[in-house]
């Protein structure tokens, strides 16, 4: 049964969103929304594994003349302890720095003269090293990243740089109050889960590693099936093969095998700590389980998400000016997570708003028509993000490290097209709840029942 006045509320507001559900003459049926163009193909996609267990993914796109190689290390936190937290994440920064054919004069040269990028980036699942290049120079980049992954030389100079510049970083993150929410909200889910072992370390991980630390645990990264490449761009299947085959060839196997983190322990009911302090601004974020990318849940999720920002948008910022960027996102992680996050000098109206706007979606159920129109739209704009190589091969990745199939990927605009509005109530009430609040401000602003009420 639902609540008539918030069903009205709802409508309105998404008719405000979409108008194109005004101008419907007749009820729209519950079938799939107009066709939206496939982000990724199956006809061009494919994979091999080496004999040493490494699996590449490559996509032929020969639309333009981009390529995208990104290098993956599974394992994330479950590869780390409290004592080395942010090691892998030191590790491929410093190994862009020197390696055994390109010292650091030669690497920024080599990047500068052909426009290459080479980056990396530590996760909860996994560490990347990424290459991006025009094909006329992919044969350079590849030599020089395969070089960055295979032969860095950890100079303790470089290290001892690099380590003041993440320790930097760590510190000014502490000195922000929202960066300091948003750690502590996680924090507070992840209690007692290898997620508690953040991939970026802490002040006092990272000043403790040391030059012969990486090199150690470099060499462990180094197995086959520990590894996961991806290749998007107009580069054949075969010239891809030869250059694994040469490359990566002779790593050793290694018996690592994938499997999934345990789920989140600390999640049945909702908590909140409050960092009691002085601030411009009361900052606000709650942390929820969620459903990961290859869980049937995912997309009804990903859906409600899209309506529920947008909501906030429109109740807590242009009604009310309460907040000028209310937020509700999902992660991309193997154990998932969502978020609700808001900064206001009125954290209770704010909050209270927002709860408001999460509960319509729970009581109500959403007409046929009006979900087809908001899919739609969805799928336009993801469509939209996946436009470069780059966001391709990531993609493809993470639903190979996060779901074990990289094909889900070229199911995932058929999936949301079979959102149903049942669906949407369903996952609302099943996941938005229990949320891990971390607030800063001044303490006597926050209404701790209002907090703990959902």
């Amino acid at each position: 049964m639902f609540h008539k006045t918030s069903f009205y509320t709802l409508f309105l507001s998404i008719c405000f969103l979409f108008p194109n559900i005004i101008a419907a003459q007749t009820p729209v049926p519950a079938t799939k929304p107009a066709a939206v163009p496939s982000a990724v193909s199956a006809i061009d996609t494919t994979d091999f594994t080496t004999p040493n267990g490494l699996k590449v993914i490559h996509r032929r796109v020969t639309g333009n003349e981009v390529v995208a190689t990104r290098v993956y290390f599974r394992g994330g936190s479950r590869n780390i302890n409290e004592k080395n937290a942010g090691i892998e994440t030191l590790l491929w920064e410093v190994a862009q720095l020197g390696t055994k054919n390109f010292t650091k004069s030669q690497i920024n040269r080599e990047k500068d003269g052909v426009g290459t990028v080479i980056t990396s980036g530590g996760s909860y699942d996994f560490s990347v090293v990424a290459s991006l290049c025009v094909r006329q120079h992919f044969d350079r980049t590849w030599k020089l990243l395969s070089d960055v992954i295979l032969n860095p030389t950890f100079d303790e100079k470089e290290v001892a740089l690099e380590k003041d510049k993440l320790i930097n970083a760590l510190r000014q993150e502490n000195d922000d109050p929202e960066n300091q929410v948003t750690s502590l909200s996680d924090k507070l889910l992840y209690a007692k889960h290898p997620y508690s072992n953040r991939p970026f370390g802490s002040v006092e991980t990272i000043s403790k590693l040391s030059s012969a630390d990486l090199k150690a645990y470099h060499t462990s990264q180094l197995q086959g099936t520990r590894m996961l490449i991806v290749v998007v761009g107009n580069v054949t299947l075969e010239e891809i093969k030869a250059k694994i085959e040469a490359s990566f060839g002779k790593l050793p196997k290694g018996d690592y095998k994938q499997s999934p983190p345990p789920e989140f322990t600390n999640n049945a009911k909702p908590e909140l700590e409050i960092i009691d302090k002085v601030v411009p601004t009361n900052y606000i974020r709650g942390t929820f389980p969620a459903p990961s990318i290859g869980h049937p849940d995912y997309p009804a999720l990903m859906v409600a998400q899209t309506i529920l920002a947008q909501l906030f948008k429109i109740e807590v910022r242009d009604k009310r000016n309460l907040s000028y960027a209310p937020n509700i996102d999902l992660s991309t992680q193997a154990t998932n997570t969502g978020f609700i996050s808001v900064s206001t000098p009125k954290p209770n109206e704010a909050i209270r708003i927002m709860f408001d706007q999460i509960e319509l979606l729970q009581r109500n159920i959403l007409p046929p028509a009006m979900l087809s129109e908001i899919v739609t739209g969805f799928l336009t704009t993801y469509y939209r993000n996946l436009e470069t190589n780059d966001s391709q091969a990531a993609r493809l990745a993470e639903y190979e490290l996060l779901a074990s199939d990289w094909r889900r990927a070229l199911t995932w605009l058929d999936d949301v097209a079979k959102v149903k509005p049942e669906d949407l109530n369903r996952v609302s009430n099943k996941y938005l709840k229990n949320y891990h609040f971390a607030v800063a401000g001044p303490a006597k602003e926050f209404d701790q029942a209002l907090f703990l009420s959902r």
